[in-house]
Parts: C-alpha cells; sequence; structure tokens
C-alpha cells in the first residue's frame, strides 16, 4: 500500500496510468524507483494488457495497483470512477502513457485532468505521437531525442516536450555485447559467414510488407558473400505469417540459409547479428543502444524502406512525411530494391558502423538519466506552484 498523504508541501501525489505493453515496460522501471522516492505517493491505475505486467512489478514495490475495465474513453470518463479517484487521492499530477488507436484510461485522466487544471505529464514512446481521438493531450511530453521534441512541438505548440531517452534501455548498460557476441555466434554461422537478421512485424494485411520480404529474398539470392539469414517473428505475429515468412526466404535461398532465432532475449538475438535488418520495426531502435554501449560498434540496423505502398500507409498512421531513425542518419535505409546489396555491403563497413554509433551518442539521451530527468521535472514543476 502507498503511504498515507502528509501536509508536507513538498509531497507529491501522482496518479499513473497505463494500458498498452511499451508503456508498461516502461514504466515497469519507473514506479519502484517513484514509490521509494521520499517525495511521491503513487496510486496506478491500469487496464489490460499493462495491468499484467504491472502486478508483476507491484508485487515488490510498493504502490497502489487498481485493475481498470478494458472501457474506451468516453465510457471511463462518465463512469463514476475516475472522479472517485481523483476525489479520493487529491492528485496533485497525472502521469499517463500515449497509446492509440483506440482510447481509453489514458485519455480520460488526461481529460478529467485538464477539465481541473491539474498539472499534467505523458510518456511518448514514438516521434510526435499523441492520441487526438479523445481531444485529451498533456501539458508535458517525456519524449526520446531532440527530434521527437521538434516533431512534437512542431505538432502541438501547446505541449511541453522533454527529451529523455528510452527508459526501456536503461538495463542495457549492464550487457556486455561484444563478449555475448563472441559466446553466442559458434555453431550459429560460420567465422566467414555475415548474419542478417529479419525482425518480423505482424501487419501481414498491410501493402507492401509481404513484397518487402519477397524484395529482400530476390536480391539476397544474388549476394555473392556466404552468409545466413536469422528470422524473428514478432510476438504478435501469426502462426500463419510465420510459415509464410520462412517459406518466401527458403524459396529463395534454400532451407541451409534461413534459419529461426534461437534466442527469448531481444538483446542477444541482435548481438549476434552483423546486419539488423526489418521494414521498419523497433528492433533496430534497440540495436542502436547495442552498440552504443559496446566499446566498439559492431552492426548495423537497416530499414527496407522501398515499398510505396508500406511508405505510403506508414505515413497516414504516423502523420509523418519522413522515418525519424533514417532522418536523423542513425540507420541506414534501402530506398530503393535494387539498390539493397549496396546498402548492406556499406552497412558491413567498420568506418560505417563507428559513424552510426557516433551520432546515436551523439543524438539519443542516456536511457539512464530518464528517470532522474523525469522526477526532477515533475518536482521542480510542483515546486513553482
Amino acid at each position: 500500500m502507498s503511504r498515507a498523504r502528509t501536509d508536507n508541501p513538498f509531497f507529491m501525489n501522482l496518479i499513473v496510468t497505463a494500458r498498452d505493453p511499451a508503456t508498461a515496460v516502461s514504466f515497469d522501471k519507473l514506479l519502484p524507483v517513484l514509490a521509494k522516492h521520499p517525495q511521491f505517493q503513487l496510486r496506478v491505475l491500469c487496464q489490460h494488457p499493462a495491468y499484467d505486467i504491472l502486478a508483476i512489478t507491484q508485487s515488490s514495490a510498493s504502490f497502489d495497483l487498481i485493475e481498470v475495465n478494458n472501457d474506451e474513453f468516453r465510457v471511463t470518463l462518465e463512469d463514476d470512477f475516475i472522479r472517485e479517484q481523483f476525489s479520493d487521492f487529491q492528485p496533485d499530477a497525472v502521469l499517463t502513457g500515449i497509446s492509440g488507436p483506440d482510447t481509453g484510461i489514458d485519455e480520460a485522466v488526461l481529460h478529467y485532468a485538464r477539465q481541473r487544471s491539474i498539472q499534467s505529464y505523458a510518456l511518448q514512446s514514438f516521434w510526435g505521437d499523441i492520441n487526438q481521438k479523445a481531444r485529451a493531450i498533456p501539458d508535458t511530453a517525456f519524449v526520446l531525442d531532440e527530434e521527437a521534441a521538434r516533431v512534437t512541438e512542431q505538432r502541438y505548440p501547446q505541449i511541453r516536450s522533454v527529451p529523455i531517452g528510452s527508459i526501456k534501455h536503461m538495463d542495457y548498460c549492464h550487457y556486455a555485447p561484444l563478449p555475448e557476441r563472441q559466446q553466442k555466434r559458434p555453431g550459429l554461422v560460420k567465422t566467414e559467414e555475415v548474419l542478417v537478421g529479419f525482425y518480423g512485424q505482424p501487419i501481414p494485411d498491410i501493402p507492401g510488407y509481404l513484397e518487402t520480404i519477397q524484395g529482400l529474398a530476390r536480391q539476397l539470392r544474388h549476394w555473392d558473400r556466404a552468409f545466413k539469414v536469422m528470422v524473428r517473428p514478432h510476438p504478435k505475429e501469426s502462426s500463419v505469417l510465420r510459415v509464410q515468412t520462412l517459406a518466401m526466404l527458403r524459396a529463395e535461398l534454400g532451407t541451409e540459409r534461413v534459419v529461426t532465432d534461437p534466442f527469448d532475449d531481444i538483446k542477444d538475438s541482435l548481438v549476434v547479428c552483423d546486419l539488423v535488418t526489418s521494414a521498419f520495426s523497433t528492433c533496430g531502435f534497440d540495436n542502436l543502444y547495442l552498440n552504443e554501449i559496446a566499446p566498439q560498434a559492431f552492426s548495423t540496423s537497416v530499414y527496407l524502406w522501398f515499398q510505396p505502398e508500406l511508405i505510403q500507409w506508414w505515413r497516414a498512421y504516423s502523420q509523418l512525411e519522413r522515418m525519424p531513425l533514417i532522418e536523423e542518419g542513425l540507420l541506414l535505409a534501402v530506398e530503393k530494391e535494387e539498390q539493397m546489396l549496396k546498402v548492406f555491403e556499406e552497412g558491413l563497413k567498420p568506418s560505417t558502423q563507428a559513424e552510426l554509433r557516433r551520432r546515436a551518442t551523439r543524438k539519443l539521451p542516456r536511457p539512464q538519466d530518464a528517470i532522474d530527468c523525469i522526477i526532477d521535472t515533475c518536482l521542480r514543476d510542483y515546486h513553482r506552484t
């Protein structure tokens, strides 16, 4: 249970909400720190699937965790539940996730806080992303980097954007990429072989996605290097899509050249690759952090960004013209299928890998500082009032 509220003016009551897994993974690291902090009292309101993740977190940390029905924003807002939570807990501020495309507890709490002039914060997990379906926006968004701040401020000038880095990557600093790579590659590939990781996404019905995989297979068939392709499906991929992906690659490359990912931990999977490829999976972003913490770069993230229909869908979905990681020059992009092998060769150069690592180090805030940045911002705002 949380601590009882005191009359200490420096003691901040904070309602936290989450409903999607991405937010929950970040809050899994943030909430135990806030729960131990002497100036915070927490009440956490969660919908599934976030609740399932944070229930495990709560078992070893001290904060109130309340399960919320998986209702849409309007139902949640009109129910007495929200009003009772605010009346009982008397929050000084709220911190929510940003999720979509539907609505729920995050949007309801942001809307309710705005109506009552309560300070509101939201954790953004993608550049410029704000769920506008409920017309509920935060006063402050904690964003990934300066590019995310620029895009968010351009779209929503009324929101203050604070770059903090990626909380979910803060534990990467305890991982040793080069020793792990040296230990895990033998038996998976021969010394002279290039390992191309392909990281799937659960979007078979999006025009251009399956064609992207076919294009990868076509081009690799003509590569004069010794190589293997390691396929890692997304957790939400159907069994049909998993079989289809392997079949398309093996039809062009043969069974021996295409293997399935044997690792559970995404870090172990990424660290053995020389090229981390996908249509636009966040695994490419994860790989940037692995290279950054290593003493030297060892791989390159590559987006297969050449199918017009897939790009058109992504632009409509994200409301961005250019992929931020491509725009910032943090990874390579195959923008024409026939240039794929040339881009792959560029990505294998140590000089290219080193330059991409330098850019990531310069542009991405340290994940280890993210929690302190959130705490400092919240308390600074609170003390001002």
